[in-house]
């Protein structure tokens, strides 16, 4: 699902929002459309490159593919 994290310039709410195609975000907390997009939690935690087990790391045992949190 495209979920994606936005901070609100004009009222400094930080919020999530599904956005589909072209769709353009609105604050929920305002109505503005003066929005920075953030980077989602889930790009943070899989890094540049996807994350993953294709690159042969060591997996742990929490999950079966050696991607979830605790693997890296």
């Amino acid at each position: 699902m495209p979920l994606f994290d936005f901070i609100c310039h004009a009222c400094g709410k930080e919020f999530e929002i599904l956005l589909m195609g072209k769709e353009r975000p609105v604050c929920p907390h305002c109505q503005s459309k003066d929005l920075e997009k953030k980077m989602s939690a889930f790009a943070r935690t899989r890094g540049a490159d996807g994350g993953g087990s294709a690159g042969g790391g060591s997996r742990c045992g929490g999950c079966s593919g050696g991607s979830c949190a605790t693997c890296h």
